[in-house]
């Protein structure tokens, strides 16, 4: 049988076969690469929240402790915390022989709550005078 006009000896047919095969392989191959790509995503997004939530906490301890040394008021040293660190922050203030020490623990947003409920910072400053 001789071959048609235009199909180049009949293998014209057969690459549009392996096209139409080959169709759905790119969306299928999407499908299987695209939960690991949104855990992925996931996992990056929460470790910064968590690390900025330990920056603020820290940030918030470290001033508070400061002021607490120099002998400022303590509900307005907590409010300055609380302030820094967000208003669902616990700060405790200890103070030991001549130093104060600073806790402020803040806790995680509900999402995170399977990973990590809450962090915590400590700051301890020699009290003057």
């Amino acid at each position: 049988m001789a071959p048609r006009a235009g199909t180049r000896g009949g293998r014209g047919v057969l690459r549009s076969r392996a096209r139409r095969a080959d169709e759905g392989a790119a969306a299928a191959e999407f499908a299987m690469v695209m939960p690991a790509l949104v855990l992925i995503i996931g996992i990056v997004v929460g470790a910064g929240a968590i690390g900025a939530t330990q920056l603020r906490a820290m940030d918030a301890a470290r001033a508070a402790a400061r002021e607490i040394a120099r002998g400022e008021v303590q509900t307005e040293v907590i409010a300055q915390a609380r302030k820094t660190a967000g208003d669902a922050a616990r700060v405790t203030i200890e103070d030991d022989d001549g130093y104060a020490e600073v806790t402020v623990e803040v806790p995680l947003p509900d999402s995170l709550a399977p990973v990590l409920e809450s962090v915590t910072a400590s700051a301890t400053a020699r009290r003057e005078g």
